[in-house]
């Protein structure tokens, strides 16, 4: 008599409906491990790379719970990200949720799921108060809101509406005069980033790393290599809302960029342990304290990534080399920047741009925003972000065609 053997589920075949509640049982099973009541209430913040949530009880403290996804970081490289905050807790004045260890002592916790042959890794913070900071001149979040207004028309009327609008905001953009948008409230929180920026680099290039350190590299191979790569292996020649136009102008500035970058090189000066998410989304804003949250990202890179990563989702604005000037400012009062590392800045924005298209097409229509984000990546976002990501590599390509390249470091 042959015994039947069981199906195993696989969680990404899953609607995501599914998903999410395979996510949320995970984090009540985890939860004990903390020592919070079963009765504890679970708010989500949101699923991006992994689901996030605020955990409340009477008598107990506020709680944030991340459940891992399961195919971007492994146990050895949750630990590594959680020791480095650790490391920055003790030795910079930078403000940073503190990983809480379970009651074991142990920081990371693996929850068996057998059905789906699956082992999930689950970390818990202390909550910070505050909510993402926005300057007075940003754009994001009405933009999301009427694209979300858009996402429940047929996409065959809305897509080619956006690929216009795309086009018709870079005009726009390009026509207008440059006038200063940024009051003296917004060059000071865009000073105190860059100084973020910076306190974080010098602290990394002091850590002493841990025998277990694993950790991503956000390299050239991490954006652009074949596969498998860090945004996810969806290169943006599979992406359906570039025109074939437009792909073309993405390689001209790609190969540009590359062989920039290959010039810039990867001196320890350019090169380290960086945060690799600095954008607005990943921090809170309390009164005059601003709180760095989110070290998933973490991993080697060039330090330009983190300035980079300030203007993410916002390289379109008429205002971003004014924005990028700010934060150079606050960058230079900490640690130095010389002439190639400024003029390069452009080239980072690009490469990650370019590389938020390949993540986006992964997360499209599989988000939630929780309260943790302003809009769901949905067809109408993502055709205006390729347009508007085409058009920026056409000008990148024109303005740094002809410029030097970068000097070796002696």
């Amino acid at each position: 008599m042959s015994t039947a053997v069981a199906k195993t589920i696989d969680f990404a075949s899953l609607p995501f409906e599914e998903q999410k509640a395979h996510f949320f049982d995970v984090a009540k099973r985890a939860l004990p491990l903390w020592g919070y009541p079963d009765d504890s209430e679970f708010k989500l913040l949101n699923i991006t790379e992994n689901a996030t949530y605020l955990v409340t009880h009477e008598g107990y403290d506020k709680l944030i719970m991340r459940v891992h996804r399961m195919d971007y970081a492994e146990k050895d490289s949750i630990r590594t990200e959680l020791a480095f905050i650790n490391y920055l807790r003790e030795n910079t004045d930078l403000n940073l949720a503190a990983p809480i260890p379970s009651k074991t002592g142990e920081y990371v916790m693996t929850i068996d799921t057998p059905e789906m042959d699956e082992h999930r890794n689950v970390v818990c913070f202390t909550f910070a108060a505050g909510k993402a900071p926005r300057d007075s001149a940003d754009d994001t979040e009405s933009l999301s809101k009427i694209m979300a207004a858009f996402g429940k028309v047929p996409n065959a009327i809305t897509l080619p509406l956006f690929r216009v609008a795309g086009r018709a905001y870079d005009g726009f953009n390009s026509i207008m005069p440059t006038k200063s948008t940024l009051n003296a409230n917004d060059r000071h929180f865009y000073q105190l980033l860059g100084e973020i920026a910076a306190k974080l680099h010098v602290a990394s290039s002091k850590w002493e790393r841990p025998e277990y350190f694993t950790r991503i590299s956000w390299d050239w191979d991490g954006t652009f290599g074949p596969g498998w790569n860090n945004y996810y292996g969806k290169h943006y020649q599979q992406c359906e809302f570039l025109s074939d136009k437009e792909k073309s102008a993405i390689d001209e500035c790609v190969a540009l960029m590359g062989d920039r970058i290959e010039a810039y090189g990867k001196d320890p000066s350019r090169y380290g342990l960086i945060h690799s998410d600095l954008r607005m989304s990943n921090l809170l804003e309390d009164g005059d304290k601003i709180t760095v949250l989110d070290f998933d990202d973490f991993g080697c890179g060039w330090y330009l990534t983190d300035i980079a990563g300030v203007v993410g989702f916002a390289e379109h604005r008429p205002d971003l080399k004014e924005i990028v000037d700010e934060i150079v400012t606050g960058y230079t009062k900490v640690r130095e920047l010389t002439e190639d590392d400024i003029r390069e800045i452009p080239t980072f924005i690009m490469l990650r741009r370019i590389g938020l298209i390949e993540c986006l097409q992964y997360h499209l229509n599989n988000t939630d925003v929780g309260s943790g984000e302003a809009a769901e990546i949905n067809p109408e976002i993502m055709q205006f972000f390729c347009t508007t990501t085409a058009d920026l590599a056409k000008k990148y390509v024109k303005e740094f065609k002809d410029l030097p390249m970068a000097s070796p470091v002696e």
